[in-house]
């Protein structure tokens, strides 16, 4: 199978009846990954036939609902059909232990589901899937939440990710949610075959700016902001768009 990227939902933070949230199928070095599970990612997987227990991995890049809000009904959904295979899920550490109190206020309890998740928390260390080398650059996203509600709530995980996925032929930019330019900047130092980037928490005149003189073949925006015009130069990604890599 080619490398492929499908995008599963393209829309930002706001609720939008055109685009689904947060979630891209890459499938990837021979694996099949999922990054984020914005909602309805479950329903959609099911809609493009790809199967709940194609997925080798799970990449969470951070806690909001529009990037996680779908991992719940995913994994009822790989239950109620049977899955059987081990799923490793990589997501920021502090958000892991209340995120299993909520699937099990949902009765999604360990011992039913039949399969077993294996909850990694991310690290400086290289994730490994197969032969896929991922490496999640820590970025300010959360940033100023951290700063205006961090005393209050010291215990809510403020970590989020973009992530480099990497094989012996290939290498795809996934920022995810970002909070500056600066962060997309470390995510492009080196070449890159696909840089898939946000752009709702960056506007036009600094993404141009970042991407001025980078060795990247290709550039795919996704996570548009609803009132945002995304420059005729760059490629919009829409929900269901399958993009081949080189």
């Amino acid at each position: 199978m080619p490398d492929t990227i499908t995008f599963l939902g393209t829309a930002d933070g706001l609720a939008n009846a055109n685009r689904n949230h947060a979630a891209i199928l890459a499938h990837f070095g021979g694996n099949t990954i999922l990054l984020d599970t914005g909602q309805p990612c479950s329903q959609t997987l099911k809609r493009l036939g790809v199967g709940f227990d194609e997925l080798d991995a799970i990449i969470i890049t951070h806690a909001h609902t529009d990037h996680i809000g779908g991992l719940a009904m995913l994994i009822q959904s790989m239950w109620l059909e049977g899955r059987r295979r081990t799923l490793p899920i990589w997501l920021p550490k502090q958000i892991i232990r209340p995120l299993l109190a909520w699937l099990n206020a949902c009765h999604l309890f360990a011992p039913r589901l039949g399969f077993t998740i294996r909850w990694r928390p991310i690290t400086a260390a290289p994730i490994r899937i197969g032969n896929v080398r991922v490496r999640a650059i820590r970025n300010s996203h959360m940033d100023a939440t951290r700063a205006k509600y961090g005393r209050r709530y010291p215990h809510v995980g403020y970590d989020a990710f973009s992530l480099l996925l990497e094989t012996r032929r290939c290498r795809l930019a996934y920022s995810a949610d970002i909070g500056c330019a600066a962060d997309l900047a470390l995510l492009c130092r080196e070449p890159l075959d696909m840089l898939i980037t946000e752009f709702a928490h960056i506007n036009a005149k600094d993404l141009a700016a970042v991407l001025r003189d980078r060795a990247i073949h290709r550039v795919v925006v996704t996570h548009v902001g609803r009132h945002k015009q995304v420059p005729s130069r760059l490629l919009c990604a829409n929900d269901g768009d399958v993009l081949r890599l080189p």
